[in-house]
């Protein structure tokens, strides 16, 4: 079809030619009509495969071009992906090496100071939670809950049991899956940025489960002075991780008041 089109045109372009030839050199003319069409014919069939010529001349030198892009695109996925497998391979090793570590220290300063041996299980577990657990999958809710009280735990320990924390959690856990490593990130935030060893104003947490809807909600008094220079994971990552895998399905609303700051986060499972 693509053909004949072509043809059609080309004698079109002939008989045009020829016609006008003819009316514009009048009897001057030597030529006669119809060898007139033939000589324009033959010249527009001549442009015309010149032109076919040059564009699959180029077609062809673009699709060189493209596929010597391709091959250095796959070329450069496979280094990716020989680096991402050693980089893997590594991070097999050094967690590894990190939890026999502190098993070992466990061993060795436990006769001494259970409360210094209890605070190396809670770092075990969790860095164990945080180095192992899929960061884009889903765990149960209980692990994550159960992550939190680890890290409270740990804190109290580290500041001799002064911390004031009121943590409740309402309704049932099981069964729940939730994103790892999202809530820590906020109880985190409070012992940055919080005062917590005042018993009139304690950090409070509350975590309440119910019709398939997590609610999430932390509650701290400012501390005015020094301040943690860690950024943990940080809360903009946490909302790029909420919008990414629960659009449409949570809510985050973060009240900066003057002398308190309030998280309310609620997510449907």
């Amino acid at each position: 079809a693509y053909g004949l089109v072509v043809a059609g045109m080309v004698s079109v372009y002939a008989l045009v030619r020829s016609k006008l030839n003819i009316d514009f050199l009048g009897p001057t003319n030597p030529y006669t009509f119809k060898q007139q069409y033939f000589a324009s014919l033959y010249r527009g069939s001549f442009f015309l495969f010149v032109s076919a010529g040059y564009w699959f001349a180029r077609s062809a030198v673009q699709l060189e071009r493209d596929k010597r892009e391709q091959e250095h695109q796959l070329r450069v996925a496979d280094k990716n992906l020989f680096e991402a497998n050693l980089a893997f391979l590594k991070s097999q090793i050094n967690p590894h090496f990190l939890f026999n570590s502190l098993n070992f220290l466990y061993a060795q300063v436990y006769p001494h100071s259970e409360p210094a041996a209890e605070g190396i299980l809670l770092l075990a577990d969790t860095m164990r939670y945080a180095l192992h657990e899929n960061i884009e999958g889903k765990v149960p809710l209980t692990q994550e809950v159960q992550h939190l009280h680890n890290y409270i735990a740990l804190n109290q320990l580290r500041f001799h049991q002064r911390l004031q924390i009121d943590f409740q959690v309402v309704g049932t856990l099981s069964f729940a899956l939730i994103l790892p490593l999202v809530l820590i990130t906020f109880v985190e935030n409070c012992f940055k940025h919080g005062e917590l060893a005042d018993p009139a104003h304690p950090l409070r947490i509350r975590l309440a489960v119910a019709d398939g809807q997590l609610t999430f909600e932390t509650h701290n008094q400012k501390r005015h002075g020094p301040k943690e220079s860690r950024a943990g994971i940080g809360l903009a990552n946490t909302r790029a991780r909420l919008d990414l895998l629960y659009p449409a399905r949570h809510r985050l609303t973060l009240t900066d008041a003057p002398d308190s700051y309030t998280c309310h986060l609620t997510l449907d499972l």
